[in-house]
């Protein structure tokens, strides 16, 4: 029984890969009604919408959640993707791709200072350097990201409790 286990279970984390074969991959649906536990209240199985991974080679720039590695889950990226935008600064919690093969990001976002504190970005003064003071903490909401929006990775330095400095690191 243990065996029949295991197989099952390679079987889905199988499926579950990005690199699976569509023909493998439609066979799914047919795995999941004959070896899936059935519900007491609903034999309808519900399917996959999404493939978590902890890092992402995109364009030859690696990508990884915060929990893999801090360094390449800092990104800079348009709003919604558009680039009328200024970029902002986010931390990468999750990376998934969709069935359809969508690579996104679910990101927070690096709140602003905050206007109570009156603390002054000393950086707004160098409109060529690109560099800007930022709170320390994160948005608790998630946001998605499409990987295409993302302009660059940034470098954080942590000045005080409650200030970072974030700095741009695109080539352009």
């Amino acid at each position: 029984m243990l065996h029949s286990y295991i197989k099952t279970a390679v079987f889905h984390h199988w499926f579950a890969r990005l690199d699976c074969p569509p023909a493998i991959r439609e066979c799914r649906d047919i795995f999941d009604r004959v070896y899936a536990p059935k519900s007491s209240q609903n034999s309808y199985q519900e399917r996959r919408t999404a493939i978590l991974c902890a890092t992402l080679k995109f364009d030859g720039v690696i990508y990884s959640r915060a929990s893999t590695h801090l360094g390449n889950s800092q990104i800079l990226y348009y709003p919604r993707g558009d680039r009328t935008l200024t970029p902002v600064p986010a931390s990468i919690k999750y990376i998934y791709g969709t069935l359809t093969g969508e690579l996104l990001f679910a990101a927070q976002r690096h709140l602003p200072l905050d206007p109570h504190d009156c603390t002054i970005d000393p950086f707004s003064i160098y409109p060529d350097f690109p560099a800007k003071m930022y709170s320390t903490e994160l948005e608790s909401r998630l946001e998605n990201v499409k990987v295409t929006w993302v302009v660059s990775h940034f470098a954080r330095w942590t000045v005080s409790s409650r200030h970072s400095v974030i700095l741009s690191l695109s080539r352009d």
